[in-house]
């Protein structure tokens, strides 16, 4: 339009210059050539401008839409009010769950040289602010795996140019999606961005996962949506075979707690009404805060996501979403599964006929909740969640008093309020055990064996590549680790001692009855036995806590090299990737060369160099042998005898759902 007015502009006054004969023939001419030329160039640009604003459509139609029906009106809409309410909500991980891909939000480097882990090369490109990928065509991928038979003589699928516009997580890693050919679909992205060591890792190789398990595909819209964004309604189109998602927000925002707030934001939008509204009123009723609601209720907003909860494919599912609002019960809308009760939901006989796999790989055997992101299902079986006032509130707190200040940076980490950090989250309750810690615990009072959530909240539940808190608050108990195979507490601070001596401990401390156990629990340390001899999701546990602080502390350290460097051959990525986060925290091993997911010939020389390095500490003279973990008074291991645990290794297969 610029140049167009400029070339009328120059029309107009070679006009007025015929006219008034001020300007030659030939410079009329050129006037008038220049016009033509400015003319043809508006044209050009115009062209190309509506080129740019249709592939600029194409790109928003391929990606979930914000905003639908329901009263949501999204987080701009609480800012004015509550700005600071809003603006700790805005720097948390839960705001930055699934975000557009811009310039601010990727973190993943696209300058890189192409990926060549899995069976394709993946070319990567940035474009200014456009991020892009080559690869195998997802949505033949998907057809593929839906459809064995019909390809399974199928040739290679065709390669692809797509923009990525889309990324989930923000925390620890990043995973994006590459969007369907029609419409808005996303299929994941089969590599993901670990913030740990900065670089570009195999989806598939960032979980607990068999490696002998088939690959697999992934879909936001069905799967991710439903805890990593508010409010999403699949909408699936059968004719067209695709998906039309829409939701409230981009990640966890202000309604996802809180509820639809177009009844409270029209409400409090006039002045009278603000000043007027009578504020004895609890809860308001126009939208649900939480932190008012009882502590079954509270909770439950959290359980939305944070609970273990079977997702019927029902077509009202499909087409609204969920339909659990903050303040209802949520088990009428979202089917909970609790694996200590069964025979208390029905409705799951069918299902887990389907998938038979559905309860261990969410669960130790007893119903304990053994992976991340679950925490709800854990406190939701807790006894002082069952016949006290414990919620999720009690420890945690979505918002900060002081927004981006130092204080804000670390909360965000777990959002922990102010007792959440020390026992007296605990103590405000328990106040008889205040006046004298060390009498329950048998540790000093300011040691990590004094902390009530190391001895009743131990990490043993999976995810994120480490090991984490149970929510189930629970006693250490041998029995339960033999009945179960879940760690105790006691020896996963206590790496080097027997699940005999902490059975004593416990018989002598508590009055729990003696376990029988065999020779080798009677011999061999329970940590080293865990991490040797147990199943992937143990071992992989075990590898985190050779890296804990505190049980290094309470064990030494100097044994473990050997021990943990076994995990740098482990057949699931995941137990290598931690073995050697743990490895290299100890002394002399922090610049060991290895690839968690490099070739198999190279972690075993990676293993093979740990050792040799391990070997040559050096032993003090009047060293004690340590007969619990295999070594002798000269420092060397007893291989005969580890290498009986290797081969006696649990191979079950595992896939952890966290």
């Amino acid at each position: 339009m610029e140049w167009f007015l400029l070339g009328l502009s120059l029309c107009v006054v070679a006009v007025l210059g015929f006219q008034l004969k001020s300007v030659s023939r030939l410079a009329g001419i050129v006037v008038l050539t220049l016009l033509g030329l400015t003319v043809v160039v508006a044209k050009f640009w115009q062209d190309d401008r509506l080129a740019d604003l249709s592939v600029a459509k194409d790109h928003s139609d391929s990606l979930p839409r914000e905003g639908r029906p329901g009263g949501y009106v999204s987080s701009d809409s609480c800012q004015a009010c509550h700005p600071n309410e809003h603006a700790s909500w805005h720097m948390s991980y839960h705001r930055t769950m699934t975000q557009y891909a811009t310039p601010e939000t990727v973190r993943g480097d696209f300058d890189h040289p192409p990926l060549e882990h899995l069976s394709a090369p993946i070319k990567l490109e940035r474009q200014e602010d456009e991020y892009w990928v080559e690869l195998e065509d997802p949505d033949f991928k998907a057809k593929q795996q839906a459809n064995p038979d019909i390809f399974a003589r199928a040739q290679a699928a065709p390669r692809v140019k797509r923009r990525v516009g889309m990324l989930t997580g923000s925390h620890h890693m990043q995973v994006y999606w590459v969007p369907s050919e029609k419409g808005n679909l996303q299929h994941i992205f089969p590599y993901a961005y670990l913030f740990e060591g900065e670089r570009w890792v195999p989806f598939k190789d960032t979980f607990l996962r068999d490696p002998k398990s088939p690959s697999y595909t992934q879909l936001w819209n069905l799967n991710c949506m439903n805890c990593h964004a508010t409010a999403g309604q699949p909408r699936p189109d059968l004719r067209a075979r695709t998906l039309h998602t829409r939701m409230g927000e981009m990640g966890i925002a202000c309604e996802s707690c809180h509820g639809p707030a177009e009844e409270h934001v029209a409400f409090y939008r006039n002045p009278l009404n603000r000043y007027q509204a009578d504020r004895s009123l609890d809860p308001d009723p126009t939208i649900v805060n939480p932190a008012k609601l009882d502590a079954k209720r509270s909770s439950m907003v959290c359980g939305q996501c944070h609970g273990i909860s079977w997702i019927s494919n029902s077509g009202e599912y499909q087409q609204e979403g969920f339909r659990f609002r903050p303040g209802d019960e949520l088990n009428l809308n979202r089917k909970l599964v609790r694996a200590a009760h069964l025979e208390t939901q029905p409705y799951l006989k069918e299902p887990l006929k389907q998938n038979p796999r559905f309860l261990s790989d969410r669960y130790w055997p007893d119903g304990m909740v053994r992976v991340s992101g679950r925490d709800y299902s854990g406190m939701m079986e807790s006894p002082c969640h069952v016949n006290g006032e414990l919620s999720c509130l009690s420890c945690h707190d979505m918002h900060h008093d002081e927004p981006k200040s130092d204080a804000a940076l670390a909360w965000r980490d777990d959002q922990l309020n102010g007792i959440g950090h020390g026992n007296q989250a605990c103590l405000q309750c328990h106040e008889s055990m205040a006046s004298d810690v060390t009498a329950h615990t048998h540790h000093p009072i300011d040691s990590t064996g004094s902390s009530c959530y190391n001895c009743h909240m131990p990490h043993t539940t999976y995810g994120l590549l480490k090991a984490i808190r149970s929510h189930h608050i629970d006693n250490p108990s041998v029995q339960t680790s033999l009945d179960t195979g879940r760690p105790n507490a006691c020896n996963l601070c206590h790496l080097d001692e027997t699940l005999e001596w902490t059975g004593q401990h416990l018989t002598d401390w508590y009055g729990q009855a003696k376990p029988t156990l065999s020779q080798e629990q009677k011999e061999i340390s329970a940590g080293l036995l865990w991490l040797v001899k147990g199943e992937a999701g143990q071992r992989a546990l075990m590898a985190w806590h050779f890296g804990w602080d505190a049980a290094k502390e309470a064990s030494g350290s100097d044994w473990m090299g050997f021990a943990v460097s076994q995990g740098l051959v482990d057949p699931y990525s995941a137990v290598r990737f931690i073995s050697q986060r743990s490895l290299k925290r100890l002394d002399g091993l922090n610049d060991l060369d290895y690839d968690f997911i490099g070739p198999e010939s190279d972690r075993l020389k990676a293993m093979q160099e740990a050792r040799r390095i391990w070997g040559e500490r050096s032993i003090s003279a009047n060293a004690q042998a340590r007969d619990s973990v295999l070594i002798n008074r000269e420092g060397k291991v007893n291989l005969e005898r580890f290498n009986h645990l290797v081969r006696n290794r649990d191979n079950r297969s595992m896939d952890l759902q966290e």
